[in-house]
Parts: C-alpha cells; sequence; structure tokens
C-alpha cells in the first residue's frame, strides 16, 4: 500500500507548456500547499535500536489517502508533505517478513504473511495435528524486531518554513525464549520444531499495543546441551488490551511424526517482564533413539502425553 505522492504532475507540465492555467484542481495538484516537513527520530529510550530505515504514514484528518515516505536516515530527513491536519505513525522498514494493513490512523496494523506450521523443519504440515483451541487459526511468520511510535493532531502549515515532527520510537515487539530441560533422548539427527498459538496478528502502532485475531506462530528448536534444547521467537505479543485473555499452547514437532502439547498460558500471562518472557519446560521425553529416523511413508502421528512434566 505504497503511495506515489507525485499526482499527476504532467497535467502541469502540459499546462505550463501550453501557457495555460490549471483550472481544474483534480487535474493539477496545486503544489504551492506542499511544504518541507522535518521528521526526526528520537532514539532515546532505545539507544541499540538497529532499524535500516523508518518509514512514516501521514493520515490526513480529511479522509484523503494515507501518505507513506520511507526515510532512509534513521535520525531524520525533509520530506514534501501536503499542508493539511493528520495523525501519524512511523516504524522501522525494509524488513522481509512486514506486511502493512489497514488504510486509517486507528486500525493500521503490522501483520506477516502465512507460513507452513513445519516451516522450521522443512516438513508438509498437510496433516500435522493443532492444539483443539487452535484448529481454525492462521499459521504467521514470526516478525523480525519493530520499534515504532505514533503522533496525533498533527498541523502542516502552508506558509509557514521549518516545522518539525519527533517521533521517539520503541521496541514494539517481544521476545519468547523456550527452554527444555532434563528432556531425554536428545539426539543431533532428529529435527524438532514448535508453535505457539493464541499469540497477536499484528501491532497496533497507534494503540500501541498488539491487535487482530489469534494466530499460531512456528518457531525453530535446536539443541543446546545434552540433555536441553531452546528455541527463539518473536512475537506482535499476546493478548490486546481488549479484556480478550487467550489460552496459549506450545506443541513441540518431530520430524518423524511424533509431537506434544504444553499449556503455557499461565508461564504467558504471569511473566515478570512481559517484553522478554522466558517458557520452561522440564522433562520432556524424545523419542528413543532407535526411532529417530526419517520415515517419509508415515502418515500418522503419535500424540505424547507427559504426565509428570513439570511448566516452571
Amino acid at each position: 500500500m505504497k503511495k506515489v505522492n507525485l499526482r499527476l504532475a504532467a497535467y502541469c507540465v502540459i499546462a505550463q507548456l501550453s501557457v495555460m492555467s490549471c483550472t481544474h484542481r483534480e487535474l493539477c495538484y496545486d503544489h504551492s500547499h506542499w511544504v518541507d516537513l522535518k521528521v526526526e527520530f528520537d532514539w532515546s529510550l532505545e539507544p541499540d535500536a538497529s532499524p535500516r530505515t523508518m518509514v512514516m504514514y501521514l493520515f490526513p484528518h480529511n479522509g484523503d489517502d494515507p501518505y507513506r515516505y520511507e526515510i532512509t536516515d534513521i535520525n531524520g530527513s525533509i520530506v514534501r508533505v501536503p499542508s493539511g491536519d493528520y495523525d501519524a505513525v512511523a516504524f522501522n522498514g525494509d524488513t522481509e517478513t512486514f506486511v502493512e494493513s489497514g488504510a486509517a490512523f486507528g486500525d493500521f496494523m503490522i501483520i506477516t504473511d502465512e507460513e507452513s506450521l513445519l516451516a522450521p523443519i522443512n516438513r508438509s504440515d498437510s496433516k500435522a495435528p493443532r492444539p483443539e483451541e487452535a484448529e481454525d487459526q492462521p499459521v504467521k511468520k514470526a516478525p523480525e524486531t519493530m520499534w515504532s511510535a505514533s503522533l496525533s493532531g498533527i498541523t502542516v502549515h502552508s506558509a509557514t518554513t521549518d516545522q518539525t515532527v519527533c517521533f521517539t520510537p520503541q521496541e514494539s515487539t517481544v521476545i519468547y525464549d523456550v527452554v527444555f530441560k532434563n528432556v531425554e533422548n536428545v539426539n543431533g539427527e532428529l529435527a524438532v520444531s514448535a508453535a505457539i498459538s493464541g499469540v497477536a496478528e499484528g501491532y497496533c502502532p497507534s494503540g500501541a499495543m498488539p491487535a487482530g485475531a489469534s494466530v499460531t506462530v512456528p518457531f525453530a528448536v535446536g539443541i543446546t546441551g545434552s540433555t536441553s534444547l531452546g528455541g527463539s521467537v518473536t512475537l506482535f505479543g499476546h493478548c490486546p488490551d481488549t479484556g480478550d485473555a487467550r489460552k496459549h499452547i506450545l506443541t513441540v514437532y518431530t520430524a518423524n511424526h511424533y509431537y506434544y502439547n504444553f499449556d503455557v498460558t499461565d508461564q504467558i500471562h504471569t511473566a515478570p517482564d512481559p517484553q522478554h518472557i522466558t517458557i520452561v519446560i522440564d522433562g520432556l521425553r524424545l523419542p528413543d533413539p532407535d526411532d529417530t529416523g526419517m520415515h517419509p511413508e508415515v502418515s500418522e502421528w503419535t500424540d505424547v502425553v507427559n504426565e509428570n512434566i513439570d511448566m516452571l
């Protein structure tokens, strides 16, 4: 939804060459009302942030389509803007995962594209089991780290110079670290991945909160020790601030069609640091070593019940 800000400039050129005036505004945008606006980004709240570019959207109060600007200097730049009243959002650009959704300030979100449930282990997920609570949830890619900010009630004057807006971005994604300890049958030949359900589809910069439907996000799991596994995933967050307390199921998948479900809702909702949540699973038992080979002809999945597993 990228917007080109040169609106029918060719009509003006033709008019000038013909020594004629532009009498129809819809055919000749009056560029005398476009002014320079200095856009600044204050990184004092995120001194370690490392975005490649920044994107700014201006949402006109008159209901016109928003204006999109990609700013290559993350400290700021000068852009040409039509005079008027606006609300605005800004977030980091030049990413591989962000999808911009929505045409109004209040419902604009950053989301991600769909993903295969077993993408981290390069397997087909056509028959991969899903938790009952997440059977109908879309499966989405994990986002890259996001920094965002918003401003409301901006007025850009047509006859004023040295106009400036300043955004103060903050990290808008969260990190979930998943730790599996006291794991039996750790084997480097067995590919393992995981997925977490009930997390937020996207992030709404104007509200500074996770937003959208419940989705499931898969992520890679690797060996971290002789009896331990681990994985990390970046997310937009879990439950939006709407009273919608979602349930979160962590599902572990192995390449030889074993799967394990763990309800990690309490660990997520009571985490001391909501920006960096650690989920701990104690006592996972993987398939026996003689059953860790690849079996492409096997189509059924085995649900492993871990009755004595502690989730700390």
